[in-house]
C-alpha cells in the first residue's frame, strides 16, 4: 500500500475538502501517515488569503520534497486556483489542482506519478453554478464534524481574493443537508458545524435562506448540537438571533466578522455595514443570550488606516460584547482594489496595533471565562486533545475546558464544574450528570 500524507491550510471549508478526499480514497490502497513523515504522495490543500498563507504553502512543498525526493507532490486549494503559474515554478510540484477540480482529486491520486514538468488542472471556477462536494462519513482526529453547506461568494470586498478562488455562491439543498447530517450522526458525531465561504448567502441560489435552513435543521433534530461558523453582519437579522436564542439544537455561539471598527475604513473595504450596525447586533445577541460566546475577525493595517481609525476600532472592540478576537494583519493581494491604494501602513505599525488588539482579546476572553467559575457545564470531549495536563473539551457556548483525563474518550459528554481559569482555557472537575 502507498503511504499518503495530507497538509491542510486555512479555513474549515478547506478542512472539509481535505476530509472529503480522504473519505473518497479506495479502501485498502493507501496508508495515511502524519505530516511530517516519509510518504509516497503528499497532498497540500492551500489557502491564499494572505501572502503568509502562500509562503506557508511553499514551505510545506519544499519540506515534503526533502522528506522524500522521489515522492509525488499534489498541490490544490485556493492558492492553486488563483496562482497556478507560481506553483508551476515551485521546485518539487508534480500536480496543481484547482478548487473547481477537487472532485477529481481521488482519481488524480490514483494515477499520480512523478512529472518532468508540473501537470496543471485548473478550470474556471466561475463556471460552477451548482454545489458539488462529496459527502463525508468520517473526520480524522475530530470529535465534531464539519458540513459544508455553501461555497463561493458573490461580494467583492476590496481586500479579498477569495471570490476568485471559490467562484460564485452555491448551496447544498436543504434535504441533502439533512441527509448528510444523518450520515454523520450514524458515524457517531454528536456535534456538526455548518460551514461555508459566505455562510450568510446560503440558499439564495436555490430559493431559500439561511434562517430557513436552521428551521429545518431544528425540526429534524438529527444531532444534539449544531454550530454555526462565521456570519457577515450585513446579512444578520434580529429574527435570526431570536431563533437561535429559542433553539434547543443551535449552539449559542456566534462568529461575526467585523474587519474594522471605523466607518471610513469599512467603506474603503467595501463592507456592507457600519460600526453601529455591528454593535447593535452583538449587543442584541448578549441581551437575548447572556452566556453566548461572540467572536470576530478584525483586520489591522488596511491601506491608509490612520492612528485615529485604528483607535476607533480598538475602542469599539473594548466597549463591545465580544468574547474573543481573530486578529489578522492586512496582506496585499495582487488583483484586488486595495492593492492599488498607494498609502500602505508600515509593517512595524501593523505589528504594534495587532499586539494591542490581541492583548485586548485575551483579556476579554479571560473575563468571559471567569464568569463560569463554580458553574457546572456540559462538555463534549475532543479528539486529539490529550496531554499531561489533561483532556480538552468544548461547551455548547464555545468555552474550552480542560479536565483530568480519567479514561475519557473523544465524543464522551460529561458535566464539569469550572474550578479556575488558566491562560485561554477553563479548568474543570468531572462530576456525575
Amino acid at each position: 500500500m502507498k503511504k499518503i500524507a495530507f497538509v491542510t491550510l486555512g479555513c474549515k471549508v478547506n478542512q472539509y475538502d481535505t476530509n472529503a478526499v480522504i473519505d473518497d480514497l479506495p479502501s485498502g490502497e493507501y496508508i495515511k501517515v502524519p505530516f511530517p513523515g516519509r510518504a509516497d504522495l503528499y497532498v497540500i490543500n492551500t489557502c491564499t488569503v494572505t501572502h503568509k498563507a502562500d509562503a506557508e504553502a511553499r514551505h510545506y512543498i519544499s519540506r515534503a520534497k526533502r522528506l522524500n525526493p522521489k515522492g509525488v507532490i499534489i498541490v490544490t486549494g485556493c492558492y492553486a486556483q488563483v496562482s497556478p503559474d507560481e506553483l508551476k515554478a515551485q521546485k518539487g510540484v508534480d500536480y496543481v489542482i484547482g478548487n473547481a477540480d477537487k472532485t477529481i482529486l481521488a482519481e488524480v491520486i490514483g494515477g499520480a506519478e512523478p512529472q518532468s514538468a508540473p501537470k496543471i488542472i485548473v478550470s474556471d471556477v466561475f463556471r460552477r453554478r451548482e454545489f458539488e462536494t462529496p459527502e463525508i462519513t468520517h473526520f480524522s482526529d475530530r470529535t465534531r464534524a464539519f458540513l459544508k453547506v455553501q461555497d463561493g461568494c458573490n461580494y467583492r470586498c476590496s481586500f479579498c481574493i477569495i471570490p476568485f478562488a471559490r467562484g460564485r455562491s452555491r448551496s447544498l439543498p436543504v434535504a441533502e443537508v439533512i441527509r448528510r447530517m444523518e450520515v454523520l450522526r450514524d458515524s457517531g458525531y454528536k456535534e456538526i458545524v455548518l460551514t461555508g465561504i459566505h455562510l450568510s448567502s446560503y440558499g439564495r441560489d436555490i430559493g431559500v435562506d439561511f434562517l430557513g435552513l436552521l428551521r429545518e435543521v431544528e425540526k429534524a433534530a438529527v444531532v444534539p448540537r449544531v454550530r454555526i461558523s462565521s456570519l457577515d453582519p450585513a446579512d444578520m437579522s434580529e429574527e435570526l438571533i431570536d431563533y437561535v436564542a429559542r433553539s434547543e439544537t443551535i449552539c449559542r455561539s456566534f462568529h461575526v466578522a467585523l474587519q474594522s471598527g471605523d466607518g471610513d475604513v469599512l467603506k474603503r473595504m467595501r463592507r456592507r455595514y457600519k460600526p453601529e450596525d455591528f454593535l447593535r447586533l452583538t449587543s442584541l445577541i448578549r441581551e437575548r443570550m447572556p452566556e453566548a460566546a461572540i467572536g470576530t475577525d478584525v483586520m489591522v493595517g488596511f491601506p491608509g488606516e490612520t492612528e485615529e481609525e485604528f483607535q476607533n476600532t480598538y475602542e469599539l472592540l473594548d466597549s463591545s460584547e465580544l468574547t474573543y478576537f481573530h486578529v489578522f494583519p492586512y496582506s496585499r493581494r495582487r488583483g484586488t482594489p486595495a492593492a492599488q491604494i498607494p498609502v500602505q501602513v508600515h509593517p512595524d505599525v501593523i505589528k504594534r496595533r495587532s499586539k494591542a488588539l490581541r492583548d485586548l482579546g485575551m483579556a476579554k476572553k479571560a473575563a468571559f471565562y471567569r464568569g463560569f467559575v463554580g458553574r457546572l457545564l456540559p462538555v463534549l470531549i475532543e479528539g486529539g486533545m490529550r496531554s499531561v495536563r489533561g483532556t480538552k473539551g468544548t461547551t455548547p457556548n464555545y468555552v474550552t475546558v480542560r479536565v483530568e483525563d480519567a479514561g475519557l474518550r473523544p465524543g464522551d459528554e460529561i458535566m464539569a464544574r469550572i474550578s479556575a481559569i488558566r491562560g485561554e482555557e477553563a479548568l474543570g472537575v468531572v462530576e456525575a450528570a
